[in-house]
């Protein structure tokens, strides 16, 4: 009889949906049985009253297609011109009652809010009618293009709608907490309406807090205590908290300037612990996402001369993700320019590690899910496969979260974790001058964990046991152990070995010249390891260049980072071997996001790179010493590349990226005075787009101001390299201050506007007897690199003469 009952509570709640919506429906075999085993676990006694069903159900229809988004956001935006500004809580609460119509909801909000009636007639929810109307249409011709629409033909589409719309309400047709208690069976045991307090009660290991942030600051009394050991200490420090951290939480280094040797020990400091940070954990991955034998099949083929097995492409790096490094100017005001003040180094790292651990749909906390995607590499993403899920879209796709997605929205849904609207403008850009120890502890504290977390710090001054609601633990940072070298193990790892090889000379290719009607300007056609090859070794007096970016442009594609890496390390060992001891190479590199090709192919292998420190690597290897690095500054980045999506909770509060590297890089030896270079170089990038076109004819030009940091330094008469150099920044500088220069770049048609762009410079100033002649050069033929090893010769020996 109790399954009769069941039966017959299907068929009138069957009914009114019916009749409700005007649609003729049979709900199919797997939703029916869903159905009646949910109505008869709940009793169809405890169902909600009639009135209240159909207000849900004309709820949901307007919720899963937003049809209320538009009268919602003309809400929001006359509320902003009274002043009245609405936090999470308030905009699910006024969206709710938009999509229910339930005016004394809103009236009770209003009151709740202390606000005044006025904003009344702002309130103009979507008529039950136009519902209706909606609804009939998308199911006689379903037009809507969103990523949960299935591409289907129109009757599978009007099935899987009615599918979603029904199984959620049967779901609300009971209490929540009936259905929840009917689907989880912890809830039966002890029932916690919010979602977090149930997955920290019954599911304790995915969301412990009990390290949910560690600082360290790096300074003398820190190095001096460590001594040779510091660079394994850090390394063995890296090692336990990636081990200690919670997952999906933050570890903050700061990193003082400092020398070391005659190397700038900072920025060098910098590379080691990023790339140890997150490639010191080797993990044999047999997950569908890794194909080791595709990465090392693209990479051989790249031309990459490695032995069978000598990768070892089985084996993946993981660690932390770099999220970012923030510049701190030490500086009295706030102003930022080029300027030689010490900077200090605030580098971000956030842990995500793949945990299997299955976690229950926050919507029906029901365990009939499926984790068949990562959104981000290392964060588990789960699908709820449960027939009478509120959250099934529109479409019927499952609701999709992860534990990552979910202490996200619990920062969000927490006042107590709402940041001050002056420190999100503090903190806006990763380049933020005059702060103090002080000023970054409550940054973090503030953007990187969460009300009610244990906290760790290390080396730092003493800021109480408990601070913004966190607490805080002191510790110290252990020397390491004499047994294990890990610098050393680690810069001999596999990982290395994929990329950082010699080019055999055997693969220089043809290249060509380029005239360009001037003795002081060189211009090769070619790939820059060949151009370089044909030239005298220790004949170029300086370098400056802006490499294609990993992928980053369309005239710049590599199967995988380890390709890309190749190709920079042999043109660098050219480079190196080219220039006369005591030279300088400005390297101008930026850490912007893209997928390694490394572990995943997909959209989910998007991260933040670390080329900075991949080549900081990779030239000490060829013998350059690393000197400092010119953070240049590009001023106010357009755009919402925070990612803050208007949240002022904590983990939505990455910078708005505003600067790159200009890396110095000195071959060691000669006798010219040391150059100086400021810290911060203040330059806006080359303005090349005008309404919507590219009128400069380069996608990604760099200003002179970069060049100028070397050649203004260079005497007359001496030659810059650029083996990148695109549309001729820097040897169109280079003419400007009468030195010589030698260009390089792939592609022809760059060859051509640099020397076009260098042309109506030179027709602009008439009066140098120097200048080029109108009649625009030609290319030559292609010619052999054997043959343009003459040529080449001829001119670096003009550059030494001239010298």
């Amino acid at each position: 009889m109790k399954g009769l009952s069941a039966v017959i509570g299907l068929n009138q709640f069957l009914q009114q949906f019916r009749e409700t919506l005007g649609v003729t429906w049979d709900p199919p075999t797997d939703l029916s049985a869903a159905a009646v085993e949910a109505i008869e676990a709940c009793g169809i006694d405890n169902a909600v009253e009639i009135k209240h069903r159909r207000s849900v159900l004309l709820s949901l229809v307007n919720s899963k297609f937003g049809l209320n988004a538009q009268r919602f956001k003309e809400f929001l935006d006359g509320a902003a011109t009274r002043q009245v500004f609405l936090n999470y809580h308030d905009k699910v609460e006024v969206r709710e009652t938009f999509d229910s119509s339930d005016v004394r909801r809103f009236d009770r909000w209003l009151i709740s809010r202390g606000l005044g009636s006025d904003l009344r007639e702002l309130f103009n929810p979507i008529e039950v009618d136009e519902t209706l109307r909606l609804l009939a249409d998308q199911l006689k011709n379903p037009k809507v293009v969103r990523s949960d629409a299935r591409d289907c033909d129109p009757e599978e589409r009007r099935e899987s709608i009615l599918r979603s719309l029904f199984g959620s309400f049967i779901f609300y047709c009971f209490p929540v907490r009936r259905m929840h208690e009917h689907l989880n069976r912890d809830c039966r045991t002890n029932y916690l309406p919010d979602f977090y307090d149930h997955l920290q009660h019954f599911h304790p290991s995915v969301l412990h807090r009990q390290r949910a942030l560690s600082f360290v600051v790096i300074d003398d009394e820190l190095r001096n205590a460590l001594g040779d050991s510091l660079r394994d200490s850090l390394y063995q420090f890296l090692e336990l908290t990636y081990l200690e951290l919670s997952n999906h939480c933050w570890l903050a280094i700061l990193i003082k300037p400092f020398r070391d040797g005659t190397e700038d020990g900072q920025w060098k400091l910098f590379s080691d612990l990023v790339l140890y940070a997150e490639k010191h954990r080797e993990t044999k991955l047999t997950t569908g996402y890794f194909r080791p034998e595709a990465i090392e099949a693209a990479t051989l083929t790249h031309g990459v001369p490695l032995t069978p097995g000598q990768g070892r492409f089985d084996i993946a790096n993981e660690g932390f993700f770099f999220k970012d490094c923030m510049v701190l100017p030490q500086q009295h005001d706030t102003s930022v320019e080029t300027t030689s003040a010490h900077c200090d180094l605030l580098v971000l790292f956030e842990k995500n590690e793949r945990d299997e651990t299955l976690v229950p749909c926050p919507a029906c906390r029901s365990s009939n899910v499926r984790g068949n995607s990562y959104p981000v590499l290392g964060v588990k993403s789960w699908e709820c496969q449960h027939p009478l899920c509120p959250d099934r879209s529109a479409f019927d796709r499952g609701n999709r979260y992860s534990v990552a997605a979910l202490i996200k929205r619990q920062a969000i849904a927490s006042d107590e974790d709402q940041i001050p609207t002056s420190s999100l403008r503090r903190w806006k850009l990763d380049l933020v001058p005059n702060v103090n120890e002080a000023e970054i502890v409550e940054m973090i504290l503030r953007h990187f964990s969460l009300h009610g977390d244990t906290v760790q710090f290390i080396n730092t001054a003493h800021y109480g046991t408990e601070r913004f609601g966190r607490q805080i633990k002191y510790a110290s940072l252990s020397r390491a152990n004499d047994d294990v070298r890990r610098y050393e193990t680690f810069q001999n790892s596999a990982l290395f070995s994929r990329f950082a090889l010699k080019r055999p000379t055997a693969t220089v290719r043809e290249s060509e010249s380029v005239l360009s009607g001037a003795d002081d300007v060189d211009v090769y056609r070619g790939d820059s390891f060949s151009v370089l090859a044909g030239i005298d070794a220790e004949t170029v007096d300086g370098a400056v260049t802006s490499p294609p970016y990993y992928n980053a442009r369309s005239y710049s594609v590599w199967p995988n980072i380890y390709c890309y890496l190749y190709d920079m390390y042999n043109v660098a060992h050219q480079v190196y071997r080219v220039l006369r001891p005591g030279a300088y190479y400005l390297f101008n590199i930026f850490d912007y996001f893209d997928n390694e090709n490394s572990i995943a192919f997909s959209a989910m292998g998007k991260k933040r790179m670390i080329l900075g420190p991949y080549i900081i690597n990779l030239f000490r290897r060829i013998g350059f010493a690393i000197q400092g690095n010119t953070v240049w500054f590009k001023g106010e980045i357009e755009g919402k590349r925070n990612f803050n999506q208007g949240n002022r909770s904590p983990y939505y509060q990455l910078p708005l990226n505003c600067w790159e590297h200009i890396l110095i890089f000195q071959k060691p030896g000669g006798q010219h005075p040391p150059a100086k270079f400021p810290n911060i170089l203040a330059a806006r990038p080359v303005i090349k787009m005008v309404r919507g076109e590219n009128t400069l004819g380069h996608s990604a030009p760099f200003p002179p101001a970069i060049p100028e940091l070397l050649i203004t330094q260079m005497r007359k008469g001496e030659c810059v390299l650029d083996p990148f150099s695109g549309s001729m920044t820097t040897g169109r500088t280079a003419r400007r201050y009468g030195l010589r220069s030698l260009s390089v770049d792939l592609h022809r048609e760059y060859c051509e506007l640099g020397l076009r762009l260098l042309r109506e410079e030179e027709g602009a100033n008439n009066t140098s007897q120097s200048a080029l002649p109108l009649v625009f050069p030609q290319l030559l033929p292609d010619r052999a690199a054997d043959s343009l090893h003459a040529t080449l010769v001829s001119s670096a020996h003009k550059s030494t003469k001239r010298a």
